[in-house]
Order: C-alpha cells, then structure tokens, then sequence
C-alpha cells in the first residue's frame, strides 16, 4: 500500500517471528509520530498476550515510508524547501508562522542552487534504507551492513540509519516521495 508508515517489530535474540503496524500517513504525518503509534497498538497486543515477556524484548527492525509517488527530484526539492524553512516538520506553515522568511526570487534562487548541490551528492534513493543503501546488489553495502546483522540474516535497518546519522558523514532523509541519501563530505 502506499501513503503509509510500516513499522516491523521483532526479537533481537529468537527468530520466532516479526509484528507489522501499518499507520496511514494521515495519521502520522512524521516518522516520531508512526514510532509512538506503533509503540502505543504493540504495548496494548502484548498486554494481550499468554506469554507477554516474549514480545516485551521486541524492538523495531525497520521504520518504511510507503509513499503514493517515488520521484527523486521532488525528494531533493523538498529537502532543499525543508532547509531553507518552507517547510517544517509538521507541514508548510501558514503564512503567518513563516515569521521572517521572505520567499522572494533572492529565496528561490537559493533553494534552486541547493536542489543542485544535492543532486551532485545523492548516493542513492529508495522507499526503504535497503533501497537507498542499494542493499544487496553493493558489495559495500553488504560490508557496511554486516555489524547490524543478526545471526538470524536480518538486517536491523533502524540501527544502520542511527549510524548513518551519528557518524555525521551522510544524512538519510525521509521525505514524502521516498529515501534519499545524502553524503556531506
């Protein structure tokens, strides 16, 4: 399905299975908003449970983004719009929470120049982080994600983004039309 948030749940330690929620984006609009969705219907299933330990140790493998057009350069116009302020983590602000953000042809140059920049530092492009990290047709790829595989073959693709993001060296950005990666050096 598309214009929907996945998120998979499984155990670290057996491989006895994974929980999948499905959120409609128009009921969480950002990834932190589908994560806590997701926590709140797995904390009322285990609860559920005949043997909720088990499901208490699980944790999130991967947080997807289906969305209902995978086009690149929209993804990286909206990362440039995101960067100059136009637009914010909850959507285009009306006009009056712009504050002094001006979107004069001086602004529009601006976020055409860093569209540009991006396209020149794009390292790939998917739904999934698999799809972006070009996982598993890369040979770097496999090497860069053997740490956050289990001894089950699964990839544990929300470590891999953490990393990503706290090396500094490459950003992963969820936009609505898909998952771009970014390197900044």
């Amino acid at each position: 399905m598309r214009g929907l948030w996945k998120v998979r749940y499984a155990h670290p330690e057996s491989n006895d299975g994974h929980w999948e929620y499905l959120i409609p984006h128009r009921q969480a609009r950002t990834e932190t908003v589908a994560r806590a969705e997701a926590t709140a219907r797995h904390n009322v299933n285990v609860a559920r449970l005949a043997r909720p330990q088990w499901a208490r140790g699980m944790e999130v493998q991967e947080v997807t983004f289906r969305p209902g057009v995978l086009l690149r350069e929209r993804a990286l116009t909206w990362i440039a719009l995101q960067r100059h302020g136009a637009i914010t983590e909850r959507g285009w602000p009306l006009p009056a929470e712009r504050g002094a953000i001006r979107q004069d042809d001086w602004w529009r140059s601006m976020v055409a120049e860093e569209r540009e920049e991006l396209r020149g530092r794009v390292q790939g492009f998917g739904v999934t982080v698999a799809d972006a990290v070009g996982w598993p047709a890369s040979r770097s790829a496999k090497w860069a994600v053997e740490p956050y595989t289990d001894r089950f073959g699964r990839v544990w693709w929300d470590k891999v983004r953490a990393e990503l993001h706290k090396s500094g060296m490459s950003w992963l950005w969820q936009t609505p039309y898909g998952v771009v990666w970014v390197d900044r050096g």
